[in-house]
């Protein structure tokens, strides 16, 4: 039987737990919240995972940016992803899917569901999967410099294109190891996101977008590309043309 006398100390440890929770849910919410700044018409929300979610328009073309939590891997900590997605349509049919350091985990990447798998070009870090569309060879060409640039960047991810737009993946953080190991908890160490860490990556994708998009309207070659790859991967495109 309970001791009538420690049920005021079980009910303000459970409050102070639910409290601790809303105030984590809070944080988790609001933490694009000084980012806003950056775009122009801004609208915030928030998504299934709780974090927040940014979407307006960045250089004149819709933009959104998310953060995706991740702790799937066995043996490694859990990690907080930034995605930023330019939804500007690149004039290719074709879908590429870079990937740096392949886990297993990328549940937010549809490299697995594409066909076709390409060689690293030279100069990209070794440990690059680059999977995409039948018949993408020339977005790879188009697209390839710009994104050794981006791959520089130790923390990029994945680099996304698809008929529709662009999407870079970022690792934000790794959770809190400490917590982690002995409990099992996923915290991460932040609470906010620094425009100065999302700017570069928004400038990064809007370049590499009109780049790309730019390109293909001067290109004849391109053009019979696109019109004979949409024809023949249809299904490739169905299943990544919502990624970015």
């Amino acid at each position: 039987m309970i001791d009538l006398l420690a049920l005021p100390i079980l009910g303000a440890a459970g409050y102070a737990l639910h409290r601790r929770s809303l105030v984590a849910a809070a944080e988790r919410a609001g933490m694009l919240r000084p980012c806003a700044g950056l775009l122009a018409e801004p609208v915030q929300g928030r998504d299934r995972t709780g974090y927040g979610r940014l979407a307006g328009r960045f250089q004149g073309v819709p933009v959104e940016i998310r953060i995706i939590p991740e702790a799937l891997v066995f043996r490694r900590l859990p990690q907080l992803w930034l995605s930023v997605s330019v939804h500007r349509a690149t004039g290719f049919a074709g879908t590429l899917d870079i990937l740096r350091r392949v886990a297993g985990a990328e549940f937010y990447a549809p490299a697995a569901d594409l066909p076709a798998r390409y060689p690293v070009p030279p100069g990209w870090p070794g440990e690059t999967l680059v999977r995409g569309s039948r018949r993408a060879g020339e977005l790879l060409l188009r697209a390839g410099a710009p994104i050794a640039t981006i791959l520089a960047e130790p923390r990029v991810k994945e680099v996304l294109l698809t008929p529709r737009g662009v999407r870079i993946v970022s690792q934000l953080c790794e959770g809190e190891r400490g917590a982690y190991l002995l409990l099992r908890e996923t915290r991460f160490p932040i609470t906010q996101v620094d425009p100065e860490r999302l700017q570069p990556l928004l400038a990064q994708a809007a370049d590499l977008a009109r780049l790309v998009r730019e390109g293909t309207a001067h290109d004849s070659t391109v053009h019979d590309f696109e019109t004979h790859d949409s024809t023949a991967n249809t299904s490739d495109e169905a299943r990544a043309r919502a990624a970015a």
